[in-house]
């Protein structure tokens, strides 16, 4: 079934060969006008429609995929994209990467342009005129100088699917690792490459180990869309140290506003109000898991991420709930190990290597 707006979108693509860029801003005002008014599965049709140009634009065209991921915000699936977005978003990183590059080269390490306030026919000229030092064709540099003035169009729909966990488990594998690697390099330059790169680090249905050294009890929980380690230190006090858990008795309670933070509340809580952690987190190696980590860098013991609860050790605090504002987290308590099977972990895991600033201090 097509869209309401199809022709509108046909149009759009005859606009575009026809390289009107008039045309072009004109017809994607209306669309977006429009599509504020339709249902979600008429959104849905939308994006797949919109999905279907997306391999072929650079350029202002890539302003489709803005309203593409606008369409998601407003209620659409993502799945329409689920293919062609990572695959053009990480094209747009790679030759984003060229240019960056290219630039250092030609400028002896200039500051990079700024979208909003650099003219890009003058970057262009000064790329092509230091050729010999870019080694970039004149065919080179005009894709290389359009990719960096376009790639954030396609790193803000990315932002928006990514945060979505349907999305994150509809993509092909090799999708996201190449996608992953071109965020990578790019990160320090562009603050939206380092969360696409953050994102496409995200776990969905991870099974946990968690460990609990005063007790000695263990659970088995799993893990999908949780952004950093502070946020799963806080769901993870809530699940263990709440009422309808196992209320484990020397973790703290976790205030409202700070569940509400670290799922679907404000993002973030007042000073006053700081979240004050509730205990330090080790790795079933021994190594110490950092709150400003991720869940990817918990390193796998016995192919299965271990968590091991300490005592806090003072007062550890922060303001952020979460890192992704429309990713909504879940982390599941599947059940409690038996006796035999948290002593059979704990005879697995490493000796913590209490090197954080709140370890005891030696004597």
């Amino acid at each position: 079934m097509l869209s309401p707006l199809k022709s509108r979108i046909d149009e759009i693509e005859r606009v575009m060969r026809a390289h009107d860029l008039d045309a072009f801003a004109d017809g994607l005002s209306e669309l977006v006008r429009q599509a504020r008014e339709l249902s979600p599965g008429e959104l849905t049709r939308v994006i797949g429609e919109l999905a279907v140009l997306l391999p072929d634009i650079g350029g202002a065209y890539a302003r489709l995929a803005v309203l593409a991921g606008a369409c998601v915000e407003w209620g659409g699936s993502p799945l329409p994209l689920v293919e062609a977005l990572p695959r053009r978003a990480a094209e747009a990183l790679e030759t984003a990467e060229v240019f960056r590059g290219a630039w250092e080269s030609a400028t002896r390490g200039r500051a990079l342009p700024d979208r909003d306030k650099d003219d890009q026919d003058k970057v262009l000229r000064r790329l092509v005129r230091k050729s010999r030092r870019t080694n970039l064709s004149d065919e080179d540099a005009v894709m290389a100088v359009s990719a960096w003035f376009d790639v954030v169009d396609w790193l803000k729909c990315a932002i928006t699917v990514l945060g979505r966990a349907d999305f994150r488990r509809g993509m092909a594998a090799s999708d996201r690792r190449r996608l992953s690697a071109a965020a990578e390099p790019l990160a320090e330059h562009l603050s939206r490459a380092h969360w696409v790169h953050g994102l496409c680090r995200v776990l969905d249905d991870e099974p946990l180990i968690v460990l609990d050294r005063l007790t000695g009890r263990g659970f088995r929980l799993t893990m999908s869309g949780v952004g950093d380690n502070f946020q799963l230190h806080t769901l993870l006090a809530d699940r263990l140290g709440g009422p309808d858990g196992p209320a484990l008795p020397h973790v703290g309670p976790v205030e409202p506003a700070w569940l509400a933070a670290a799922t679907t509340g404000e993002q973030k809580v007042p000073s006053a109000d700081a979240v004050v952690r509730r205990f330090r987190l080790f790795d079933g190696t021994g190594e110490y898991v950092y709150p400003e980590g991720v869940p990817a860098d918990i390193e796998p013991t016995e192919g299965v991420r271990v968590l091991v609860l300490h005592p806090p050790r003072g007062r550890y605090l922060w303001l952020a709930g979460r890192v992704y504002r429309h990713m909504v987290p879940v982390l599941t308590l599947d059940g409690e190990l038996s006796p035999e099977q948290a002593a059979a972990w704990f005879g697995r895991i490493g000796v913590a290597r209490e090197t954080d600033l709140m370890a005891a201090q030696p004597a």
